[in-house]
């Protein structure tokens, strides 16, 4: 008889070439695994039963030492943007491993979340009304901008895997995997924001929070409400400009600069239409847009608990935020924030990426570029 191991080769090597590749390359560093929710509460409706909302699901993931790996002080907690799950961290659409697999591989235990109403948190009717955008809208804004054109930088964007097209195997994984979003972002932001308060709550210890796009405004108010436990910000082109927001639907947003939710600044802002004395900025550069900021007289407006708290922003060449991330840069400066470092990829050599630059060919690079400065 032969051994086993025979017959899973053979069975490895029948399978059709992109599985076995998927299988091949997904290997994800050892780790143990927990799962849990936070947040949420009980609401009770106009027949008197009770439903819970706003709950978040997380996922944990604790890297295994080995050969000498220690682990890192801080956890990272992983935001993923609008239409998007945890899920995106933990393997990209081409069936290679994800971030989460290159932060356990370099010691760092990771929180993977769901926010409230996507994903494995559940969402209930009286949230409010949900929409959807077509897959015509993923490839323009993320996956085949090069071919659209939308913005200058477009035409640079080389590094996602495949055609980026409906048809095409990786696109169809991708956009299988996006969701529905709900039309109130303010309450959106702030379901999100005390669920992630409660996540870090129960860490217990500072963390380092990760976002990408839509994410980005639930790094601010996260911090804003625990400065304490949160050590550093990695902002994966947050939401923007202030005041603003360009995206698949563009138009006014942001009313309290860098968010929909109440953020805390001094002097405080109390209606944020009125509050805010507003200047555009003209663009710094070609190819770049214009953007609102806060005048400098009176003296803008401080986030006076986001002050102490480093913070990363990393601009995609090919991204149609490469036009208008200085804008936000310069709002948080402006506001105060003492460490905004603003890395532009092509400044590190790394080149061809767009928006969703976590799931492109070579997100490994910059999974370690962002690890050298969280490591410092």
């Amino acid at each position: 008889m032969k051994p086993i191991y025979y017959y899973l080769v053979f069975i490895f090597l029948s399978l059709p070439p992109t599985m076995a590749d998927a299988i091949r390359t997904n290997i994800s560093p050892l780790h143990r695994r927990e799962v849990f929710y936070v947040g949420g509460e009980y609401v009770v409706d106009g027949n008197g039963n009770h439903t819970f909302q706003d709950q978040m699901y997380v996922e944990r993931l604790i890297p295994e030492e080995a050969g000498g790996n220690t682990s890192k002080p801080f956890p990272l907690v992983f935001i993923h943007g609008k239409t998007r799950s945890g899920a995106d961290w933990l393997t990209k659409p081409d069936g290679q491993p994800g971030w989460a697999s290159y932060f356990l591989s370099q010691g760092f235990e990771c929180y993977l979340v769901d926010l409230p109403n996507c994903g494995r948190s559940p969402w209930n009717p009286s949230s409010g009304r949900m929409i959807s955008y077509p897959a015509e809208s993923f490839e323009a804004m993320f996956t085949a901008c090069q071919d659209f054109g939308t913005w200058p930088q477009a035409k640079l964007h080389t590094q996602w895997p495949g055609t980026g097209k409906i048809g095409d195997p990786v696109f169809d994984h991708f956009f299988a995997s996006s969701l529905q979003i709900g039309t109130n972002a303010a309450a959106q932001e702030r379901a999100a924001q005390t669920a992630c308060a409660a996540l870090l709550d129960r860490i217990g210890k500072p963390v380092v929070l990760v976002g990408h796009s839509a994410g980005g405004a639930i790094l601010w108010l996260t911090a804003d409400i625990r400065p304490d436990l949160v050590a550093m910000i990695v902002a994966l082109e947050p939401t923007g400009p202030p005041f603003y927001k360009v995206g698949i639907e563009s138009g006014p947003g942001a009313p309290w600069g860098i968010s929909n939710a109440p953020l805390t600044y001094d002097p405080p802002v109390t209606d944020p239409e009125t509050d805010f004395v507003k200047t555009v900025v003209r663009a710094p550069g070609p190819d770049l847009i214009d953007c609102t900021l806060q005048a400098e007289t009176p003296a803008p407006r401080k986030l006076v608990n986001l002050v102490d708290i480093p913070v990363l922003i990393v601009t995609a060449p090919a991204s149609y935020h490469a036009q208008y991330d200085w804008g936000t840069v310069r709002f948080l400066r402006q506001a105060g924030v003492e460490v905004v470092e603003h890395m532009k990829l092509e400044d590190e050599w790394i080149r061809g990426n767009a928006h969703m630059m976590f799931m492109e060919r070579n997100s490994d690079d910059i999974a370690a570029i962002v690890g050298a400065w969280i490591d410092g």
